[in-house]
């Protein structure tokens, strides 16, 4: 009968090679050369700190010196890549009673052997492992991080190289949208550019147009490139004088229609500027507003409904004639006061465009 001495003897060899069994290891195999072709010869000096290792076998710090002949490297350690706190081999290699260089490694485990190559951490690689393996490590495990990350501008959802950078609603970068030969407003919105003479389709300024039309004292209808969105945006002009939309002529779309008479005669110029569909954040537009007041020839201040925001944007017209600021009136804030000897007659028209704040 087994007795109970010889199962206690048993009991006890099997718990004391289970306490002296040490963790798994990887080898490392491998030759190492110089830059010029030799063989290396010397000694990698591997450092660790203390980590727990994959079956919870704890790894004190501590420093080995390998000694390499002819090139042939051959060393055996624990793997850290499941290790379950985080752990690197930091490894020195010395020649000559010099270091030569350094570098970092993380052994994984392996039952066949490996080569330095397979365990080298490029530089500025991120490394590390966590408990059950995990190789990776969360922004809020390193101080200071999410707050770096925070104030960086990223890029949004229509980033784009190659294009004008445009900050989006959430704070990142948008490429510009539209075509290349659009102009960017301040407000990140593009179109086609205004400019003189021309106009160019769907453009949102238009500049010194010439309507479209012979000017033969016959023909009466002259077309624009693009319909002035607001109509009131439009300012046409006959030999550098305002005419008034209304008594001089009339808009449908981008058609103008002069009264019988009022027909261009030859030698006439005209010129058109006006809007299409702008829309620029925090900026509002006033077209050839009547400032309320009496137009007697005695009366000299007039008010707008509004402040122009800048006040150097105030245009004011008086029969189709531009004023000037400081020598035929002042403004002050949303009221025009006209200067001695140049207040508006009862027949007289006075209009003003200008900007304003929104």
């Amino acid at each position: 009968m087994f007795s109970f001495k010889r199962w206690l003897l048993c009991a006890a060899l099997a718990f004391s090679s289970q306490l002296s069994a040490a963790p798994p290891l990887t080898t490392i195999s491998d030759v190492l050369y110089n830059a010029d072709g030799t063989r290396f010869n010397g000694v990698l000096i591997i450092s660790w700190q203390s980590f727990v290792a994959s079956d919870a076998s704890n790894v004190a710090a501590n420093t080995e010196n390998v000694n390499i002949t002819n090139g042939n490297l051959y060393v055996q350690l624990i793997p850290t890549t499941n290790a379950e706190t985080s752990a690197i081999y930091t490894v020195q290699y010395t020649s000559s009673r010099a270091t030569q260089y350094s570098e970092t490694w993380t052994v994984p485990p392996s039952l066949l052997p490996l080569r330095v190559s397979d365990i080298r951490v490029q530089p500025g690689s991120v490394t590390g492992t966590g408990p059950a393996g995990v190789t990776s490590i969360q922004i809020t495990d390193i101080s200071g991080l999410q707050t770096a990350l925070n104030s960086r501008v990223s890029a949004g959802p229509g980033f784009a190289s190659s294009r004008a950078a445009v900050i989006n609603a959430s704070g990142s970068i948008d490429g510009a949208v539209g075509n290349l030969s659009d102009c960017l407003h301040v407000d990140g919105s593009s179109g086609a550019c205004g400019g003189g003479g021309g106009g160019a389709a769907n453009a949102t300024f238009a500049d010194g147009e010439t309507p479209g039309g012979a000017v033969n004292g016959s023909n009466s209808s002259f077309t624009l490139t693009n319909a002035p969105n607001p109509p009131t945006s439009l300012a046409l002009y006959r030999n550098g004088l305002l005419l008034e939309r209304g008594l001089d002529y009339t808009l449908s779309g981008s058609t103008i229609s002069f009264q019988s008479t009022d027909i261009p005669q030859p030698g006439d110029i005209l010129q058109a500027s006006y809007r299409a569909s702008v829309s620029l954040s925090g900026v509002g537009f006033v077209d050839q507003e009547t400032p309320a007041g009496t137009m007697n020839g005695v009366n000299a201040s007039f008010t707008l409904s509004q402040t122009p925001s800048p006040a150097a944007s105030l245009v004011v017209y008086l029969n189709g004639l531009r004023l000037s600021p400081g020598v035929d009136y002042t403004a002050t804030g949303a009221t025009i006061t006209f200067e001695s000897g140049l207040q508006p007659q009862a027949q007289d028209i006075l209009l003003c465009s200008y900007r304003i704040a929104q």
